[in-house]
């Protein structure tokens, strides 16, 4: 206000001013007065605090714009389990970090992704007093995100973007989210994904789906080829194989071996015609007609119809670069006879985060190591069938090459190499 003041004193100056020479001189005192026009500015637009006039009229302050929710909740998906990390996770287990808020209504999706944060977290915690935590950290890892998929799915929204996805191509497309549980950096969670890519396109036609094969339809679905990448194969078949594995998955959550025939055979009949929209040459089945005819012509040529392609008997005993290879990528274990799942597990989660020309002495010393520490345990908590702990060195290695680990049956998304071809 006292600039206000002095502006109405000059004003009023200049207006009772006298005529002739002394008029002239206080008006030339105007323009000496160059702020003026910011003492004028001032007056209309005070700079105030911001709501000082609230405050002086005893009203609540305005509240500040609301938070933007977005697609994704912070700290989501979680980072893919390394070894150095999972380890660090049990020495120093990290708090939990408080829920973050979340809007009253809507916004499902970020419930859910939050729901998925919150079921990873003990079950990694309980991973630490398991004989091989890595595996079991990446077993619930893969779990709880097909588990959030699988509830993604069961509501008429748009999905989260790697839930499209299949098999290995799902873990990579999460894997190399945000490293939200500090779990892993992001350029750790690509490299070991990255080596997983399977190897070529699936043998075509896919076999029809019976009583016999449903549980390797459902048992290695995970294990098999995803969406090939932007330079990959397209066409009827490419995407015939994705409508069917889609269609499988839905299939499998009920346990329906009528719901797969249908889905098979309906993909088959959109292969035909899709095939018949192009200047080329229809696979033979397609000239069968509809009906019986063509679903028996193609379940004959199915070069797996028992959809086995990905089961793999190997031996553990003397594991080479190719082999690690393929036990590093996506596998899941079918011999679960002791001590197999224990060995297997202590080699990949020591070995696999190493450069591949680490990883065969690697393996080959935790072999070693495992061997020795089964045959320090008491009786009681494994009896050794094979009587392999009481013979001496070399013959008790020899004994567990053969005795256990000789023929192991695991399913493997990256093929293992022909026995005898290890290099």
């Amino acid at each position: 206000m006292a600039a206000l003041g002095r502006l109405l004193l000059l004003l009023s100056a200049a207006v009772v001013a006298p005529e002739g020479p002394q008029r002239v001189a206080q008006e030339s005192l105007l323009p000496r007065h160059a702020h003026i026009q910011q003492l004028l500015q001032e007056e209309q637009d005070p700079a105030l605090p911001p709501d000082i006039l609230a405050a002086a009229a005893g009203a609540t302050p305005r509240p500040g714009p609301p938070p933007v929710w977005g697609s994704t909740l912070d700290g989501f998906p979680p980072a893919w389990p390394v070894a150095p990390a999972i380890t660090h996770h049990c020495r120093q287990p990290p708090r939990a970090p408080p829920t973050p808020p979340l809007p009253p209504t809507a916004f499902a999706h970020l419930r859910r992704q939050a729901a998925a944060l919150d079921a990873l977290r003990p079950r990694l915690s309980a991973c630490c007093r398991h004989h091989a935590p890595l595996p079991c950290a990446r077993r619930a890892w893969t779990d709880v995100l097909n588990g959030f998929c699988t509830d993604e799915f069961g509501v008429k929204t748009r999905q989260f973007h790697c839930c499209r996805r299949h098999g290995a191509a799902r873990r990579r497309c999460f894997a190399q989210g945000p490293d939200a549980i500090a779990i892993a950096t992001a350029e750790a969670a690509a490299t070991v994904v990255t080596a997983w890519e399977a190897v070529g396109e699936p043998p075509f036609p896919p076999g029809e789906p019976t009583a016999a094969n449903m549980g390797n339809i459902c048992g290695l679905r995970g294990l098999r080829p995803g969406p090939p990448g932007p330079a990959g194969p397209s066409g009827p078949r490419v995407r015939l194989r994705l409508r069917l594995e889609r269609d499988y998955g839905r299939c499998c959550r009920n346990g329906s071996l009528a719901c797969a025939r249908d889905a098979w055979q309906k993909g088959l009949q959109r292969f035909c015609r899709e095939e018949a929209a192009v200047k080329t040459a229809q696979h033979r089945c397609c000239q069968r007609g509809g009906g019986r005819a063509r679903g028996r012509c193609f379940a004959a040529a199915a070069p797996h119809p028992a959809y086995d392609r990905e089961l793999h008997n190997v031996s553990l005993a003397r594991p080479g670069p190719a082999l690690l290879r393929s036990l590093c990528g996506p596998t899941r274990l079918f011999t679960k006879r002791r001590p197999v799942p224990e060995l297997l597990g202590a080699m990949t989660a020591a070995c696999c985060p190493l450069p591949p020309e680490e990883r065969s002495a690697c393996a080959q010393e935790q072999l070693s190591q495992g061997i020795a520490t089964l045959c320090a345990t008491p009786r009681d908590a494994w009896r050794d069938p094979q009587g392999c702990c009481s013979r001496g060195e070399p013959e008790r290695r020899r004994c567990f090459d053969t005795g256990y680990l000789a023929q192991v049956t695991l399913g493997a998304a990256v093929p293992p190499p022909p026995p005898g071809h290890d290099e």
